[in-house]
């Protein structure tokens, strides 16, 4: 495994298991096995891990786009993404950790705004594949409404508080439906 592959999965274990004021670059140096310096030379400030881990599980998430025998995804399979996305904590709590440091660290605006505009991209892209086209107004919509649902489920962490989200992601999703048009 390739040391900067090393320290961002260190990263991610920390920030999940510990949470986001253990996530420091002696911590992490620390479960990742590395010297801090090494770790310093790839990530010279805590907010560049930080977003690194981000960026990391986004490109993840993106290449999990395509479901097996890499077919894209219909709209069932998208809806299904979103709940997964909304009921695992992995990324929830990333992003959490990462508007936490937006209060120390301003420059992160722009990061938001570029996360913003490429998961749109990537919806927008996934729903052409599938034959549709959609207003951005109901990308924003739905786009919220899972990150509220996600955050949600992220507080209660409750078996109840999962079922919640997928009643509510079921309903963003028939409002996307209903605002569909063909290409």
């Amino acid at each position: 495994m390739k040391t900067k592959e090393k320290i961002l999965n260190a990263a991610v274990d920390v920030l999940l298991q510990e949470g986001f004021p253990a996530l420091t670059q002696t911590r992490v140096a620390e479960v990742a096995g590395v010297r801090q310096g090494l770790l310093t030379y790839h990530y010279p400030k805590r907010i560049d891990l930080l977003t690194a881990v981000v960026d990391e599980s986004k490109r993840r998430m993106n290449e999990s786009r395509f479901g097996p025998d890499n077919k894209p995804l219909t709209l069932a399979s998208l809806k299904e993404m979103m709940i997964h996305f909304a009921v695992t904590q992995t990324f929830p709590r990333m992003m959490l950790a990462v508007t936490v440091a937006a209060d120390d660290d301003p420059s992160l605006s722009a990061w938001f705004t570029e996360t913003d505009i490429q998961s749109r991209q990537i919806m927008r892209e996934l729903l052409k594949q599938s034959g549709w086209q959609v207003e951005e107004n109901v990308l924003h919509t739905l786009r919220a409404i899972v990150i509220g649902a996600s955050l949600i489920n992220l507080q209660q962490n409750t078996i109840e508080s999962e079922a919640r989200v997928r009643i509510v992601i079921d309903s963003a999703f028939q409002y996307l439906t209903d605002n569909l048009k063909p290409l």
